[in-house]
């Protein structure tokens, strides 16, 4: 009897000696703060993708939600070789300042949004960012030496992290005025020059001469865009060197 307990006690102990080696290399994925209780994980054969931005990446002016621009792309490579998941946390009315690190505030600015920010979307170990603030900088009147500071922020914490990134550029919007249309093409002209191969130029594509959205891309409340400018947008990520090279 003794002997059988004995015995019995050492094949125990070799089991559980062989199930502790053989996960030894199994670290905890850690939780995702913006989002309590989902743990965040990364595969060889995986690739995240964390979309931030404004009311475009939330999906206005789409109808229904999955022909908004995030959605497509989901949709487009559902059955990609490399797993992919998608991270929107794009919310209406944002601008650069709710997008940059808590410590990048600025007095006198609109507050961090630490659930939806550069940092919130570093919390998911992505394998690629892509951030879209099109207008409502321009709309608040921010200077484009502040809205180009933002950016520059965020893209140094990515490139800090070793994460790949698309900026998109801005986007036109039915402002009453000249002058804020202008400005619009203006500060894409600049962020083309600063952000090169990381950058994705939608302005050329959707502004009428005027500076306006052209009216068959147009969702009707002056800002948005309808489906197929959504579509527009899609295509823009989906066929971006950058987002190639990380779903492959």
């Amino acid at each position: 009897m003794k002997r059988n307990l004995y015995s019995c006690l050492v094949l125990a102990t070799l089991l559980f000696a062989c199930g502790k080696s053989e996960n030894a290399d199994i670290k905890d994925p850690g939780t995702n703060p913006s989002n309590p209780g989902n743990p965040v994980t990364s595969k060889p054969d995986s690739a995240t993708i964390v979309i931030i931005g404004s009311s475009t990446a939330a999906g206005m002016g789409a109808s229904p939600a999955d022909s908004s621009w995030v959605n497509r792309l989901k949709l487009a490579t559902k059955e990609n070789k490399r797993f992919l998941t998608y991270y929107n946390l794009g919310i209406v009315g944002l601008t650069t300042f709710q997008g940059v690190p808590k410590s990048f505030s600025k007095s006198g600015r609109p507050a961090t949004d630490t659930l939806h920010n550069i940092t919130a979307a570093l919390s998911f170990r992505p394998s690629l960012v892509i951030m879209s603030y099109p207008t409502n900088d321009v709309a608040n009147d921010y200077t484009d030496d502040e809205i180009l500071d933002n950016f520059k922020e965020m893209a140094r914490l990515l490139d800090s992290a070793k994460v790949q990134y698309i900026i998109f550029g801005t986007q036109p919007r039915n402002f009453p005025d000249a002058a804020h249309r202008t400005r619009l093409k203006t500060l894409n002209d600049k962020m083309v020059s600063a952000y090169g191969n990381h950058f994705s130029n939608v302005y050329d594509t959707l502004t009428a001469e005027d500076g306006t959205i052209k009216a068959t891309l147009a969702y009707g409340d002056g800002i948005h865009l309808n489906n197929a400018g959504h579509n527009i947008l899609y295509h823009k990520i989906a066929d971006h060197a950058v987002f190639q090279g990380v779903i492959k």
